[in-house]
């Protein structure tokens, strides 16, 4: 009898059980992307995509507070998709969701949306990332930013292997708190627009530092360019390995923090110090050179969390009783200094990865003999290490800076452990004492921002199919040294985009890079090249020439008030009909007059200027490729170059270097003309350099 009661009796619960799920589900509340949530916008005069989900076969009502309104149901996996249509731009007005529940989205916006993204330049905010990178007049811009008809969205960086149906994101209207942290590119333009039309103008901002372009293509896209195919092929073989790898790390204890930004990591408790101790072992620890980045494959690779370094050295009798100072320069991105188990100083508070550490140590610490330095060093995302001038990792007595000869300098080789690792806004600790992090699986293709697809799968594709009316984009540093590859790759981004958008016209308007010194190895000037070609290639693309605004000590320009107008000049003249110069002088053409060159431009309609009198940067060459410096002179609507010791001359070279001090063709609209070559190729096989 019992045998016959258990089974009956199990499938009792199962079916109670499927009937209380059945239950749940009907009645499962509507659910949105945070991408749909107060104080946001949508694009004016629109059909505008709204999605969410609830229970399958639900019936969805939206109405819009302006009048519209819209029926739909959800499909089988309780996936609802509808379109709202919308009026010139105005509001605040309500949307309202009905379906099992309500759902009220509050403080709406009609106007324009656009789409900021790229890397760092992008991506850096109107605060700056002190103390290089700053942005000139950002303080005043600050104060004076109270502008409700200006919304901001920063998209949460996460990349991803396959695509997101979701991401962290959440509107603001723009005041002197908000506006800290919106991209500075994206608020000047969205300010330039706003002001010449008097539309709100809304920016969502999926930026990320040190990516490159190949991580916001979609792989299938990708697989047209045959650069990729060896790469697209570790990639799929990675996919498995990858889950593995995630939920290897999963399994171990996590460290959380209740402290909201930038103060989340200050007040976590590691429970590490014994890493500190002179008395600790670490004689199983792996060894690296320092400085440097640790994610490339020689090192750690791509891998965010904690990471500990310790070095031994030999303290001078004569430092007893003395204060010295620990110089570490950079740190990217948080860390805590210890000597001889004793913290001497930390810096844990987020966006201070370029500031240079001094820690003092005192008296008490001082004796003669072995001294042990200990660093916990944080990365929470896009590289990671102490990384700055090997002259600037080192320890002296204070007051000794410059004398050399007293400095004991700590570059070269530091034992190191990873102890915790930083995944999806988590970090999981590995015990310190096993040395767990040794048995972590290992993957060839590890995912970062510089993944095939990531960044597209992981912060773009949650705002698909929203509408926008174009895009603005900065990215192009991480691709130097693939000019004739970005030259394709560029156009295929911009494809891959309309198609996501289902929006063919869509805008696409993008910064050159500006000059700075990359070094001699890394051809900048190619990518400016690339960049500038890539416009006669494509429909609906404008390009703001940043020349004139490089500087020598960050390749992040503090100009960025002129970064978004230009950029704002494209939007106004092509759609808000505010008719205006959109760029500076394009080399158009050029025809060889026996020992002279004869160069036109486009954009040039209003006239050519020198700027301060004269033209410099140009280069010739002869017929073998040999380029000698040039002399250039403005004749009417045209540039005439030659040179005396080329009597018969092939090309010119404009402004062909990394770095540019002073950019000298102009036309009377003030803009820069962009650096260029005549020769047919981006990246000519024989480079005589002058530079």
């Amino acid at each position: 009898m019992k045998r016959q009661i258990l089974p009956i009796l199990t499938n009792f619960i199962l079916l109670l059980a499927a009937m209380t799920l059945s239950t749940l589900t009907a009645y499962a509340d509507i659910r949105l992307p945070h991408l749909f949530s107060d104080h946001m916008m949508l694009q004016q005069q629109s059909a505008c995509p709204i999605w969410g989900w609830a229970s399958p076969g639900e019936k969805i009502t939206i109405k819009g507070s302006w009048g519209a309104e819209t029926i739909t149901e959800t499909d089988a996996d309780g996936k609802w998709n509808a379109r709202i249509t919308t009026k010139k731009y105005g509001g605040p007005y309500t949307i309202t969701i009905t379906g099992n529940n309500t759902v009220v989205i509050n403080d709406v916006l009609i106007g324009e949306v656009w789409l900021a993204s790229g890397q760092s330049n992008m991506e850096i905010p109107l605060m700056g990332w002190q103390p290089q990178d700053t942005i000139f007049g950002a303080y005043q811009t600050i104060q004076n930013a109270n502008n409700d008809n200006i919304r901001f969205a920063n998209v949460k960086q996460q990349a991803a292997f396959e695509p997101k149906d979701n991401c962290d994101i959440s509107w603001h209207p723009i005041n002197p708190e908000t506006a800290t942290f919106c991209s500075a590119v994206a608020y000047f333009y969205a300010t330039k627009i706003n002001a010449e039309t008097g539309i709100p103008v809304g920016i969502i901002n999926a930026s990320w530092g040190g990516c490159n372009a190949e991580s916001w293509v979609d792989i299938e896209y990708l697989k047209a360019l045959p650069e990729y195919k060896e790469k697209i092929n570790e990639y799929m073989t990675s996919l498995p390995l990858q889950l593995n790898l995630h939920n290897w790390i999963k399994k171990h204890p996590v460290i959380k923090s209740e402290a909201p930004w930038p103060n989340e990591f200050s007040s976590m408790k590691f429970n590490d110090e014994e890493c500190a101790k002179l008395s600790f072992d670490d004689s199983k620890w792996e060894s690296m050179r320092l400085p440097c980045y640790y994610d490339n494959p020689e090192n750690i690779g791509n891998y965010d969390g904690v990471v500990w370094f310790r070095k031994k050295i030999t303290i001078p009798d004569e430092w007893q009783g003395k204060k010295l100072i620990l110089s570490l320069g950079p740190i990217d991105d948080m860390d805590a200094a210890f000597v001889n188990g004793e913290k001497v100083g930390e810096t844990m508070e987020s966006g201070f990865w370029n500031l240079e550490r001094k820690y003092t140590i005192q008296p008490g610490l001082i004796r003669a003999g072995e001294m042990l330095i200990a660093i916990r060093m944080l990365d929470n995302g896009n590289g990671g290490g102490i990384y700055g001038r090997a002259d600037l990792l080192k320890i002296y007595p204070e007051g000794e800076e410059n004398n050399p000869d007293n400095t004991v300098y700590l570059a070269g080789m530091w034992k190191y452990l990873p102890t915790c690792e930083y995944l999806d806004d988590v970090l999981y600790q590995y015990d310190h004492k096993k040395l767990e992090y040794y048995n972590r699986p290992k993957v060839d293709v590890t995912l970062s921002n510089k993944t095939l697809a990531a960044n597209y799968y992981g912060m773009l594709n949650p705002l698909i199919p929203f509408k926008v009316a174009g895009v603005i984009w900065y990215q192009g540093e991480t691709n130097i040294g693939r000019a004739e590859e970005y030259y394709k790759l560029l156009p295929i981004l911009v494809q891959c985009w309309r198609d996501a958008f289902k929006n063919q016209g869509m805008k696409f308007y993008y910064a050159q890079i500006a000059p700075y010194d990359f070094g001699f190895a890394s051809p900048a000037y190619e990518i400016r090249e690339a960049q500038r070609r890539c416009m006669s290639v494509m429909n609906g693309v404008g390009m703001a020439t940043l020349l004139d605004l490089g500087r020598k000590e960050t390749m992040h320009p503090v100009h960025k008030k002129e970064v978004g107008e230009r950029l704002a000049r494209w939007a106004l003249n092509d759609l808000y009909g505010k008719k205006c110069e959109t760029s500076g002088p394009d080399f158009h053409s050029m025809v060889i007059n026996k020992n002279t060159i004869e160069l036109t431009f486009t954009h040039a309609e209003s006239g050519l200027v020198a700027k301060g009198g004269r033209l410099s940067g140009f280069e010739i060459s002869d017929s073998r490729g040999n380029f000698l410096p040039a002399e250039a002179e403005i004749s009417g609507d045209k540039v005439i170059v030659k040179c005396a010791e080329i009597p018969k001359p092939k090309n010119v070279r404009y402004c062909w270097q990394n770095y540019i001090r002073t950019a000298s063709l102009f036309n009377r609209a003030g803009l820069p003309a962009s650096s260029f070559t005549t020769e047919k190729r981006i990246s000519p096989k024989k480079q005589v350099f002058t530079e």
